[in-house]
This record gives C-alpha cells, sequence and structure tokens, in this order.
C-alpha cells in the first residue's frame, strides 16, 4: 500500500451517483480534486443539495487504480471515507454523518 499517493484525478472533476436508496434520497456529488491534497464537492442530489465545502484530504494507493481516500468535512464534522476504483467506475463511501454511520456505494465517473 502507498500512502499519500497521488490521485490520477488531480484536476478533475468526478460524479458518484451513489443510488436513490440512500438516507439521504437520491445522493449525487461531484467532487473535484484541486491538488493532491486538497478536494472541494458539491451536492448535485438528494436532501443535502447544494451543500459545498473545500478540504484536505489524505490518500492511499491500493493497487493500480484503486485508491482509498479520506476527508473531514469542516463545517459539518462529518468524517468520510471513499475507495474509488477508477477502473471499474465504481466508489463506495463511508461516513460518520452527525453520529450516524452510512455506507453508500454507486458509480463513479468523470465529468470534467
Amino acid at each position: 500500500m502507498e500512502f499519500d499517493a497521488v490521485l490520477p484525478s488531480v484536476g478533475q472533476t468526478w460524479l458518484a451517483d451513489l443510488g436513490p436508496n440512500t438516507p439521504l434520497g437520491h445522493f449525487t456529488v461531484e467532487i473535484t480534486f484541486e491538488s493532491p491534497t486538497q478536494v472541494s464537492f458539491e451536492v448535485t442530489g438528494g436532501a443535502i443539495k447544494g451543500r459545498k465545502q473545500t478540504m484536505d484530504y489524505t490518500s492511499a494507493k491500493l493497487r493500480d487504480d484503486l485508491y482509498v481516500v479520506r476527508w473531514t468535512e469542516p463545517d459539518a464534522g462529518d468524517h468520510v471515507t471513499h475507495i474509488e476504483d477508477y477502473a471499474e467506475g465504481t466508489c463506495m463511501a463511508s461516513s460518520v454523518v452527525g453520529g450516524d454511520f452510512i455506507q453508500l456505494s454507486g458509480t463513479w465517473t468523470r465529468v470534467r
């Protein structure tokens, strides 16, 4: 495992479509990797649509095209861990949101 790995998505925006049956409704979020250490997101669908934040993240490469990405959202204090599979186009998100553990999975698609 390679810690502090540079993601192949740096400088790009990706859409995580985590499905219609989540505690937040049909949850979609665009994630922009601004640099090897900073990420921004905008929720584009679901109960918290319109929420935006920018924060630092850490990453680890598990194998070619498979990464673990972690951040803490500064405004809400929510903790998020993504497993991003660039080869398969899938994403799994595990989050602690307001003290509740949520685990979601869905598609991972580059949008720009």
